[in-house]
């Protein structure tokens, strides 16, 4: 009976240093950000659907997925800018600034009578977004220098400015079948789940650097979610993709 009571005290002490919680602290800086996000998007059948005739006729279902602008579509955004960040132990937040491309990749259908809306389609678009996140850590030491933390929170994007011109002139080609189309903050505005890790490696004194990476689903906006009938997977419709930061911090109490 002695001996695995003496077992556990052993391994049980052993332990201690990895599961003790960490002195408290608190620290701040900033850094780069870069991120990419995709997202395929397929139609339901019934809304890709064409009569016989002269031509092929888009059947009601179809036309009403038409003059809402929705099509088989696969989005690539990539984006960079720069953040900044406040760290209490066991809990970051920051707030980033990003400037983002997003390549759309658009599956028309053949529509003799509608010439400008044939076959498939590539449009590029640039807009600037703001980037609030509460991200919750627990950092283990690795080596007096060297400290690593489990990430897990949300991330808020805010777009902020307007449509550029690209988008301006596909959104009125759309807009001039008959739909209004949502302004930017219901098009861009989004809510993420991030998870990932972390590390900080300490430089000299107080002074570390910093690399956190995190990997992220969209929660479907009230745009999306009025539109997720339309869509064969739902799940598909949702962006997903990693994010990249890097900078320097300063800890100036713990």
């Amino acid at each position: 009976m002695k001996k695995p009571f003496i077992l556990f005290v052993i391994i049980a002490a052993a332990s201690a240093p990895v599961f003790a919680l960490p002195g408290f602290s608190l620290s701040g800086g900033g850094g780069g950000i870069f991120n990419i996000h995709w997202k395929t998007a397929d139609l339901l059948d019934k809304y890709k659907d064409y009569q016989g005739g002269d031509y092929d006729t888009p059947t009601v279902a179809t036309q009403d997925a038409l003059r809402q602008g929705l099509f088989d579509t696969k989005d690539l955004t990539v984006g960079g800018g720069v953040y900044g960040f406040f760290d209490a132990t066991y809990a970051e937040g920051s707030c980033a600034l990003i400037f983002n491309h997003v390549s759309q990749t658009v599956a028309i259908p053949n529509l003799d009578n509608i010439p400008s809306l044939n076959g498939e389609e590539t449009h590029d678009y640039l807009f600037i977004q703001i980037n609030l996140s509460l991200l919750l850590k627990y950092p283990f030491d690795i080596t007096e220098s060297l400290k690593i933390f489990p990430l897990l929170g949300i991330d808020g994007q805010i777009a902020v400015g307007d449509y550029d011109e690209n988008m301006k002139k596909d959104f009125k080609k759309i807009a001039n079948m008959g739909y209004d189309m949502p302004n930017i903050g219901e098009f861009w505005n989004s809510l993420w789940l991030k998870l990932g890790v972390g590390t900080d490696f300490f430089l000299a004194g107080n002074l570390f650097l910093r690399g956190e990476v995190l990997y992220g689903f969209k929660l479907n906006s009230k745009y999306d979610s009025e539109m997720a009938d339309y869509w064969a997977k739902e799940l598909k419709g949702v962006a997903n993709g990693l994010n990249l930061r890097i900078g320097l911090g300063y800890k100036f109490l713990g």
